[in-house]
């Protein structure tokens, strides 16, 4: 590890209830391996991540740190520490922060269900985000964008230019992480229910301050519906991922 670098912690968010699944996941079965072991693999081989904070729902620390335990990956089990999420993203991103490491400036958050996440993609993001102070993965919309009614009739053609769908992982200074959360959590007190960010993204822009972004073309899916799994488990059946 390059000593000159700064000290970098990943935040794999783990902690949603998975409504739309129909089921936990995160911790669905793919070629012989819980879903969330890869994203957690990938990061336990980046070589700048110095620790992994993983949170996951309060009544399933016990589960997750079986999973963490049966990985063969020492380097992991050292680096990582499991803590209990919230009652939302916000709530889960803030408590994995107050776990973190105080020597750590800069923290990867990453949805842990997006499994196709590489050392190398995570690496190229951490080295825009020490020159620009923050990045995130994101890819530019290609596809032809309509806003609809209440009804679902299309109604308005959107430009798709410089709009860019958003991908994880997002990087930032520790610093400035834990003043927009502060921001973001007294706007969600005062007025903000209706519009909550999705994302660290989302917080730092409602809080005034830009984000670099990194543009990526590679797989990057994240697992949402029953029938993202099928392509997910394509991409993760290449040998370098059943490793």
């Amino acid at each position: 590890m390059k000593t000159n670098l700064p000290k970098t912690a990943a935040l794999i968010v783990a902690a949603g209830s998975s409504t739309r699944f129909g089921q936990d996941k995160l911790t669905t079965i793919v070629h012989q391996r819980p879903l969330i072991s890869y994203s957690l693999k990938a990061f336990a081989q980046a070589p700048s991540i110095e620790a992994i904070i993983l949170v996951v729902p309060p009544e399933r620390l016990e589960q997750f740190a079986i999973i963490v335990a049966s990985m063969k990956m020492p380097a992991l089990r050292a680096k990582t520490r499991i803590v209990s999420g919230g009652s939302n993203r916000h709530q889960s991103v803030e408590r994995g922060i107050a776990a973190l490491p105080a020597e750590i400036t800069f923290v990867a958050i990453h949805d842990g269900a997006r499994p196709l996440i590489t050392p190398v993609l995570i690496e190229r993001t951490l080295q825009a985000a020490y020159k620009h102070g923050t990045a995130a993965l994101a890819c530019p919309v290609t596809d032809t964008l309509h806003r609809t009614d209440a009804d679902g009739n299309a109604q308005e053609t959107i430009d798709r230019n410089q709009l860019w769908a958003m991908q994880t992982p997002q990087v930032f200074r520790a610093v400035d992480l834990i003043n927009n959360l502060t921001i973001t959590g007294i706007a969600h007190e005062t007025g903000f229910e209706k519009a909550p960010p999705t994302d660290e993204v989302s917080a730092f822009l409602q809080g005034g301050l830009r984000v670099h972004l990194l543009e990526n073309r590679e797989p990057n899916i994240k697992v949402t519906y029953p029938e993202d799994l099928a392509l997910v488990a394509a991409y993760l059946a290449r040998p370098e991922k059943l490793k």
